[in-house]
């Protein structure tokens, strides 16, 4: 019995081709964009896994000869002090959302803690008030009972 293949080579070579041509893409606007060109960078940008970049000849020269250009073009755009001041400034900047984010959640917890204390009062007076209509109700209690009564 002989099966037909057709379609799913087809799909295969389309998938391939549409891969291909998001790595190039992706390459492309990376070298536009003075980004960082490597494996990883452009896998991601592409869609596509590393394991596929590198087993595609014509785009792991390119990478290649990107990643090497990339480094002796622009020596001192990037030096340690450069990177190590822009680590600082992304720390920072997480810090401060994350502050930011903690105090709203503060404010919210507060107000909602406002608003269960309110509705504990309002409770435990209605309870108060129940009990002195049920002490004042009962006829058999002595004045003591109900001066006890009275306290709880």
């Amino acid at each position: 019995m002989t099966r037909n293949t057709d379609g799913l080579k087809n799909s295969a070579r389309l998938r391939s081709e549409s891969a291909m041509q998001r790595a190039l893409v992706a390459l492309q606007r990376m070298e536009a964009s003075d980004r960082e060109i490597n494996f990883r960078a452009v896998a991601a940008e592409a869609g596509v896994s590393t394991a596929w970049l590198y087993g595609q000849e014509e785009l792991r020269v390119r990478i290649l000869r990107s990643r090497t250009t990339a480094g002796r073009a622009a020596p001192g755009t990037d030096s340690p002090p450069d990177r190590q001041r822009l680590s600082k400034q992304n720390i920072v900047a997480t810090l401060r959302l994350r502050i930011k984010t903690l105090e709203e959640k503060n404010r919210e917890l507060t107000s909602l803690l406002e608003l269960a204390y309110g509705q504990l009062t309002v409770a435990h007076d209605s309870i108060k008030s129940a009990r002195r209509l049920h002490v004042n109700d009962v006829p058999t209690r002595s004045a003591t009972e109900k001066s006890l009564a009275n306290y709880r």
